[in-house]
């Protein structure tokens, strides 16, 4: 990737606390032509004037300023201001491992249009998330193989807005979907794999996601997954279907997964959804005989027995309302 520039991009809201490490991060033996774009999404802290004296402290940083839109706005901000032939997405409290440059720099790429690398979650560092096979060239989705699943689901690497690099050319006018709250990272990758017809692997372990904080995915009770998923999946199958393979797995394991994920949410995370929206949930996901078989296998291993018990005993039955009742009481007295 000799004589190739990189533009960072970081969404940056209520990230004063972890904005400065995250760049020094990016910048961290980055060459002198390397961009990073803080784009500050109307935060109500002191972010706006960190990204401000982070951009005078060096000149590869850029400041952005714009109103509050989300994480998928803030970066459709700055991919319309990356000048870089490559672009690569930071969050605000995450961290670019050190090698990454220097790797990038030996790496003899040429026509790909996506390069793919591991990273550590700060929730399990002993445990890596590499891409399942070897390092170097694959021309298309199909090439990929039986790595694909795992890919796509089990690592989340394809999912995910990083970490990869995608070319910029290859993006054009291509955006994140501001009016989705969740999945507009997994559509936008989706959309943007229509476009690849190469894909370079890296083996090493470039980004370090710090996925402890409250507000994380899995330690917040939200009820549009199922919706998410439903807007998702049309544009795998048409991916899926583009590169010669056959969607039907792959949209069964992306809804039975979204179910799973709902599931999970509604029983373990506590938060403000109604009795109403609770049940309407527990109803879709009831509804999916591959969720409910999935389900009650996840179930008979449970090692909490007897909490899991009711639980098996309203999906046997399929009593929505009587699993937003038993979710609702549970976390009212345990």
């Amino acid at each position: 990737m000799k004589h190739c520039t990189i533009s960072v991009i970081i969404p940056c809201y209520k990230a004063a606390a972890t904005l400065r490490r995250a760049a020094a991060s990016a910048l961290r033996d980055a060459p002198a032509d390397a961009e990073l774009l803080l784009v500050e999404d109307g935060s109500p802290d002191d972010t706006g004037v960190l990204c401000d004296t982070l951009a005078a402290e060096d000149p590869r940083i850029r400041a952005l300023h714009r109103p509050n839109g989300g994480a998928g706005a803030a970066r459709n901000t700055g991919l319309d201001h990356a000048r870089g032939d490559w672009v690569l997405f930071l969050d605000a409290d995450d961290e670019l491992l050190p090698g990454l440059w220097q790797t990038l720099e030996k790496i003899p790429v040429t026509d790909e249009e996506l390069i793919l690398f591991g990273l550590r979650r700060a929730s399990a560092p002993d445990r890596d998330v590499v891409p399942p096979l070897p390092a170097g060239r694959y021309a298309g989705l199909a090439a990929l193989g039986d790595a694909l699943p795992a890919l796509l689901f089990d690592t989340g690497l394809l999912a995910a807005p990083y970490p990869k690099l995608f070319r910029r050319d290859t993006l054009g006018t291509l955006r994140f979907d501001e009016s989705l709250k969740i999945n507009e990272d997994v559509l936008f990758n989706i959309l943007f794999l229509q476009k690849t017809t190469a894909i370079y692997c890296l083996c090493g372990v470039y980004y370090k996601q710090n996925d402890l904080q409250a507000g994380s995915l899995s330690r917040s009770l939200r009820g549009d997954l199922l919706d998410a998923e439903a807007v998702t999946r049309p544009a795998l199958e048409k991916l899926l279907a583009q590169n010669g393979l056959d969607p039907a797995p792959f949209a069964q394991t992306s809804r039975v997964r979204a179910c799973l994920n709902q599931y999970g949410l509604l029983t373990g995370c506590r938060g403000t959804l109604s009795f109403a929206r609770r049940r309407a949930l527990f109803a879709r996901i009831l509804a999916d005989a591959d969720a409910r078989a999935a389900l009650g296998q996840r179930l008979r291993s449970d090692p909490n027995r007897l909490l899991a018990l009711p639980y098996r005993l309203g999906l046997a039955c399929r009593l929505p309302g009587f699993l937003a009742a038993y979710t609702l009481a549970k976390q009212r007295f345990l």
